[in-house]
């Protein structure tokens, strides 16, 4: 998966026009805006594409929720794998009616998704565990939400396309550091996020991310946060 500024790319998902005025978040035809970097530079993630797409997200529910609510601007349908519904009745609020559907835990993996519909499957995994799908298809992505990347975790994040980080818990930053092979001066920054900024890893590169929620968002999720409910 590729993060960066946007480019030209697949002609760009689109939901149906009545659905629109709901949905003012940031999409380019490169795919979802995941917020913006120094000088307001936009940093682009490619969450969908032709073969399974794995991102693990350890932050608040806060973070899971932006981005699914801006994955259904790329026409997505988005399955929430979750034992607490009421934690997610806000985004289902904000979606059309039928493109959020909350399912319990051990809910099989939904049909995979097409280019112009794709699919998100949300595993709220707490700090239990959450398995990587493997019946997952073409055009659809898995995002595996835990509130922490603890040092345990951390050599398991590998397999993951892309890796977004809330601000870290101090004991977890040299493992995460290890693991992702940051230099000193980026690892000082982990547990030192503001809330409305995350850590977007991906490719051997480190982006801080400022998630820069619209109006519609703030109305929906209420300001950034780093807890989790």
């Amino acid at each position: 998966m590729s993060v960066g500024t946007p480019r030209p790319a697949v002609t760009a998902h689109v939901l149906p026009v009545e659905a629109l005025p709901q949905l003012d978040v940031p999409v380019t035809p490169g795919g979802l805006v995941v917020g913006h970097e120094g000088g307001r530079q936009p940093v682009v993630m490619q969450l969908f594409r032709n073969r399974p797409t794995y991102l693990g997200v350890f932050a608040a529910a806060y973070v899971g929720k932006l981005l699914a609510f801006r994955a259904l601007a790329m026409a997505a349908q988005v399955a929430v794998v979750t034992p607490r519904p009421p934690v997610w009745q806000p985004l289902a609020n904000a979606a059309p009616a039928g493109w959020v559907v909350p399912v319990p835990p051990g809910a099989a993996t939904p049909p995979a998704g097409t280019p112009i519909g794709p699919s998100m499957v949300l595993d709220d995994a707490g700090m239990g565990g959450a398995q990587l799908r493997g019946d997952l298809g073409a055009w659809q992505t898995q995002l595996v939400l835990r509130p922490f990347a603890t040092p345990q975790m951390a050599s398991q994040l590998r397999p993951f396309d892309v890796v977004v980080l809330q601000r870290t818990q101090p004991e977890s930053v040299q493992a995460l550091q290890a693991t992702f092979g940051l230099p000193d001066q980026t690892a000082q920054w982990l547990p030192r996020m503001p809330d409305n900024t995350v850590a977007v890893l991906a490719a051997g590169e480190v982006r801080f991310v400022n998630l820069a929620p619209t109006q519609v968002e703030h109305a929906a999720f209420g300001p950034p946060t780093r807890l989790d409910a």
